[in-house]
């Protein structure tokens, strides 16, 4: 076959190849020098990227807990890519779908069983998390503070260095493409340390620092904060959500720099909730505030995230009184920073987690014995999916281009699409 396809003609070769799964090209580069040069050539993965990743499914990347943790069991998580038919019988409450469950080499230091990642410790902050998903390449927090890109469709990962300004990477990072110098990138928020001052009366919290990582150099830059800050307050991410158009997007809070007492921090530790921006094209950082109705409720109250949905900026989840679950609200952003509700549902039976928006009106949910379904918000009906967790943590992410030959060693720069 080899030999059949070295004879094709050159633009021909291209687009039989283009269409390959990654599997596949990674084995014939070895077949022809020619090959091995048109496979690592930007244009061709760039090419690949968009004609092997069909739109007749939607591909979610997901993170649950399989093995839940207990004073002698150790917790094990699992992480798959689950890939849902666009044409699905919307009458059909189990539809045919596929599972992949990622396999990551023991070389990424690791422990694994099988599939399943086994975490250390007894505590359950000792997870490995998410940052985010882009063009195949999945961005993972250890819970030693580590930071790792992995691509699974080629098996290859890259353990990123460590960074400038503090000793380990947390989770308020962000991970995501830049489309002005095309390259893929993470920036890091950091606590600059705080003081006491005449005998512990006051106390003085200093503003963040921040840095990024560019894949492309395999290094870290601080860089400003200018607008992360006032003369009295700075503002802090608390959970990364997306990369969209270059711009990456956090939840965050705005916080006095000066207390009288650490006891006076603890009683009113934020001023408002609002979203943090950073714009790699003019590598700013930038606030937004949140809808009016969180200035009575909080973050606290509220089990919210940021995505693109239809278009536009979307705020999605579940609003809280007590421990139950009072309604599912989403709210839309205009090209202003404006939000205008767009919905809010009554309580929904059966679900106690919101993952993520897809298609025109479908919402990833956790249901209340681990399954994942999906719930159409227009026909309110659920829809089973062949996988589930227990309790414990749950990631969910939309994933445009889910196999790729993006290299994790970096050199292939690509025209990438945001997600």
């Amino acid at each position: 076959m080899a030999e059949l396809i070295c004879k094709m003609p050159e633009e021909m070769t291209l687009q039989f190849l283009s269409r390959l799964p990654p599997k596949s090209l990674m084995r014939f580069k070895c077949i022809h020098k020619s090959w091995y040069a048109l496979i690592n050539n930007p244009k061709f993965i760039d090419k690949h990227l968009h004609l092997y990743n069909k739109d007749s499914y939607t591909c979610f990347l997901l993170k649950r807990s399989v093995v839940a943790r207990t004073q002698t069991i150790k917790e094990e998580i699992l992480f798959s890519f689950l890939y849902v038919p666009n044409d699905n019988d919307d009458e059909d409450s189990h539809p045919h779908c596929a599972v992949e469950d990622i396999y990551f080499p023991t070389a990424m230091g690791l422990k694994t069983k099988g599939h399943n990642i086994e975490l250390p410790g007894s505590y359950g902050g000792e997870t490995i998390y998410i940052l985010g998903h882009c063009d195949g390449i999945i961005c993972l927090v250890y819970h030693s503070g580590g930071l790792v890109f992995y691509n699974p469709s080629i098996r290859e990962f890259k353990i990123i260095p460590p960074s400038c300004l503090t000793e380990s990477f947390s989770c308020v990072g962000g991970f995501g493409y830049d489309p002005k110098c095309k390259d893929y990138k993470v920036v890091n928020i950091v606590p600059s340390g705080e003081d006491s001052y005449d005998h512990n009366q006051r106390l003085v919290i200093y503003p963040p620092r921040a840095e990024v990582y560019t894949l492309g150099t395999d290094s870290w830059r601080q860089i400003k904060i200018d607008y992360l800050e006032t003369e009295t307050t700075s503002f802090w991410p608390d959970i990364y959500q997306m990369c969209y158009k270059g711009v990456f997007y956090w939840l965050g809070h705005e916080q006095d720099k000066e207390y009288l007492c650490y006891y006076d921090r603890l009683s009113s530790p934020s001023i408002r909730d609002v979203i943090l921006l950073y714009d790699t094209g003019e590598e700013v950082f930038r606030t937004r505030l949140l809808p009016d109705s969180f200035k009575d409720l909080g973050l606290h109250a509220l089990s919210m995230s940021l995505t693109v949905w239809k278009g536009s900026i979307a705020l999605f989840g579940f609003s809280y009184w007590g421990p139950d679950i009072e309604s599912f609200k989403i709210w839309m952003m205009d090209d202003f920073g404006s939000w205008t509700k767009h919905l809010t549902y009554e309580t929904i039976m059966g679900i106690y987690l919101s993952l993520v928006l897809w298609r025109s009106d479908d919402v990833l949910m956790v249901a209340n014995d681990g399954r994942i379904v999906s719930y159409s918000l227009s026909r309110d009906r659920v829809k089973y999916f062949p996988i589930q967790g227990v309790w414990g943590t749950y990631q969910a992410f939309v994933c445009v281009n889910s196999n790729s030959i993006v290299s994790v060693k970096g050199g292939n720069k690509v025209e990438s699409r945001d997600i």
